[in-house]
């Protein structure tokens, strides 16, 4: 299959693919239905690759650049430039430059963006030899195909879980973490009081309220498409039982939707005015910069989130995952790139800069691994990484809107009935324009 402009353009028109022009290398755009050739000899390699990335800003550029790129380079004669853009923009730099015709070798997106790309043909496909032998839990690499081949790799997670506490917990007599999300809502309301809410799920400090809502939705069972993508299932009834679940806790007062922290200030879990909180991995380097006593050891307790349906529990995946471009003209320089960026000794430096979780726990320990209590966990308890967004390719369609529709619900201003109506008529109309 050739990509022409036709496709292309199609594919920006679908409204959701975006943005990410870059200058390319050297060489001719491929047939993105045939798998990368990754083991071309660095002596073969030659020219230059654009990467794209939302990533590595700040003081973390120069990771980037020194302790990434420069080996790369020093190694294969390959010149990297790099298109940095704010993951808010990323979308329409990506849809930009699919429209244009020019795209970045090297494009790094995140949870939920694989299934659109691969599906307009942006994305090449990426041997699965090569996907098995890293030896990646499942859980990371679900998001990662588009019918049934591989088309990216997860290069940084974001993962989410619940912290707490400990004091907090004690002083109400609470000694285990809770084993269901009854108890979770029980444990919420006993913490709740004396400027105190038993449980941040919503004031964004670990993402938004569509995710807060898609986390929920695994945890009782449910997911957001059929298999093949084609159908949404999101407004099935695990989708209510998330809903209600949110809505129950906020008439107790367990969970405030109210709670926000201004821009730049601690969120109430670091403030000590929620109890327990959703957190996220990210979370980590604002914690060492603005309240270091969470930091020590022993300071927050952490847990997954626990089912609702009595199995086991689940832990939220976001993050940035790898993909190349099938326009690229430099694709053995581009797939060997990728490669380098996925080398245990690598992937340990950017996890240090980022504090984002590598997606394998096979990499060169580190002081600032090993002290990064939300990463451990992370590590650890990747098996249960389940609770993704996305698996069709409309979802970045979806995606634009989803957290629209929950807040409606969230804020009263529409039922659970019309709330799961209004998903589903979102993800009909996304599926049609496929």
């Amino acid at each position: 299959m050739s990509l022409t402009r036709r496709t292309l353009l199609a594919a920006s028109g679908a409204g959701a693919v975006a943005v990410g022009g870059a200058a390319c290398g050297s060489g001719g755009a491929m047939d993105p239905s045939v798998p990368l050739d990754i083991d071309v000899a660095d002596a073969d390699l030659s020219g230059s690759i654009a990467l794209l990335t939302p990533d590595f800003v700040g003081d973390d550029r120069a990771v980037l650049d020194d302790d990434v790129i420069a080996p790369f380079a020093k190694r294969t004669g390959v010149d990297v430039s790099v298109d940095q853009v704010d993951w808010n923009k990323l979308n329409e730099k990506i849809s930009t430059g699919i429209a244009g015709g020019i795209i970045a070798d090297v494009i790094m997106t995140g949870v939920g963006w694989t299934q659109p790309f691969a599906e307009k043909g942006i994305f090449a496909e990426i041997p699965a030899d090569f996907i098995e032998g890293l030896g990646y839990d499942e859980s990371v690499l679900v998001s990662t195909r588009y019918d049934g081949r591989y088309y990216s790799l997860p290069q940084a997670l974001d993962l989410r879980f619940i912290g707490f506490h400990p004091e907090l917990l004690e002083k109400r007599g609470i000694d285990s973490p809770p084993e269901s999300l009854d108890e979770l809502a029980q444990a919420a309301e006993e913490l709740t009081g004396d400027g105190v809410v038993g449980l941040d799920f919503l004031s964004g400090s670990a993402g938004s309220a569509r995710q807060a809502f898609v986390f929920l939705l695994y945890a009782f069972g449910g997911t957001m498409f059929s298999d093949d993508g084609m159908a949404p299932r999101l407004h099935e009834e695990p989708g209510r039982l998330a809903l209600q679940w949110m809505l129950d806790c906020m008439d107790t007062g367990a969970i405030d939707y109210s709670i926000q922290a201004a821009e730049g200030q601690p969120s109430p879990f670091q403030q000590k005015t929620a109890a327990m909180s959703l957190v996220s991995t990210g979370n980590w380097p604002t914690w060492q910069t603005m309240t270091p006593d969470l930091c020590e050891k022993g300071a927050v307790g952490t847990f997954l989130l626990p089912s609702g349906v009595d199995a086991d529990p689940v832990m939220f995946q976001g993050g940035t995952f790898i993909s190349i471009s099938s326009l690229s003209k430099n694709k053995d320089a581009a797939a060997a790139f990728m490669k380098h960026m996925l080398d245990p000794d690598i992937l340990g430096k950017a996890s240090a800069a980022t504090g984002k979780v590598p997606p394998t726990p096979d990499i060169p320990e580190t002081d600032g691994i090993r002290s990064n209590l939300l990463m451990t966990f992370g590590l650890d308890n990747l098996p249960y990484a389940g609770a993704t967004e996305g698996g069709s390719a409309a979802y970045m369609e979806v995606r634009g809107n989803l957290d629209g529709i929950v807040e409606t619900c969230l804020t009263g201003r529409a039922t659970v009935d019309q709330t799961l109506a209004d998903m589903k008529k979102l993800c009909d109309g996304a599926i049609s324009r496929i």
